[in-house]
């Protein structure tokens, strides 16, 4: 995917939290299947690299000269 405009970068950024603060909870569960838990996690933590290197793509493609 390819953040177009500032609202986009928004968006993204706010399920970005999201999707940390959901990793977060899946890493303190006890009680479940450890490797499912695992596998939940990685998966999310990849997202979260995706999201992290579109925003930075974004940021480097629109940085105000200085």
């Amino acid at each position: 995917m390819i953040l177009l405009d500032e609202g986009q970068v928004a968006n993204t950024r706010a399920k970005l939290r999201l999707l940390e603060e959901s990793y977060e909870e899946v890493r303190r569960e006890t009680g479940a299947d450890a490797e499912l838990r695992e596998a939940e996690m990685e998966s999310r933590k990849r997202f979260i690299n995706q999201l992290k290197e579109e925003i930075a793509r974004y940021e480097a493609h629109h940085a105000v000269p200085r």
